[in-house]
């Protein structure tokens, strides 16, 4: 009779510490599933009036792997806070990239854009731009709550003869133009808004 209390005993200890890992394993889980790179966001440095956007394209069903495409709305041009070091351009292409989960609340991200100079096409040149640099922007990615993202950004731009191979990219070893401080952003979800009322 003791043996069996014993056992009872032991099965029902068993199975509550078999229900409380699998109810922490499964909270874990949804902690860590709650952060996912998707939707589109409108990012800011604050105090100032830069701004872009931004649209996170999953990857994979996790969500922790997303394409990235973003387009500038307003920018400081480099032309007049470095004159002489970056070259005048007439606009920048968006931006493309990808964006990757470090943790559960954490990711890095790479993306790469291009300063472009109008020019008139000639016989040696038949082509109305020209790649004036390469920006490569990188930057650790914070979710600091729902629909708020922090970022710090890396932006270094290269010249287009640092791209040998003609890949589009800056080739490893290759000194940048410059590499600007690092910049933060303070990031916002674009969900629906509330309809208008006239």
């Amino acid at each position: 009779m003791k043996n069996k209390t014993y056992l009872i005993g032991a099965t029902l200890v068993a199975v509550a510490a078999l229900s409380l890992a699998l109810t922490q394993n499964a909270g874990s889980q949804v902690a860590q599933q709650a952060n996912e790179l998707e939707g589109s966001w409108i990012a800011k440095v604050p105090g100032t009036a830069i701004q872009w956007n931004y649209t996170m394209a999953p990857l994979d069903p996790s969500g922790h792997r997303a394409a990235l495409t973003s387009t500038l709305h307003v920018r400081i041009p480099g032309e007049i806070l470095y004159p002489g070091v970056i070259p005048a351009v007439d606009y920048f292409t968006p931006f493309v990239g990808e964006v990757v989960m470090t943790g559960p609340n954490t990711a890095k991200y790479t993306a790469v854009g291009y300063g472009m100079k109008k020019v008139v096409p000639s016989l040696e040149y038949p082509f109305f731009e020209q790649v004036a640099y390469i920006c490569v922007a990188t930057g650790d990615v914070k979710f600091a709550r729902p629909g708020k993202i922090e970022i710090i950004h890396q932006i270094t731009n290269y010249l287009p003869s640092a791209d040998l191979d003609g890949d589009g990219l800056p080739d490893p070893g290759q000194a940048p133009l410059i590499a600007l401080p690092p910049t933060p952003t303070i990031d916002t979800r674009v969900g629906l808004l509330p309809p208008c009322t006239p």
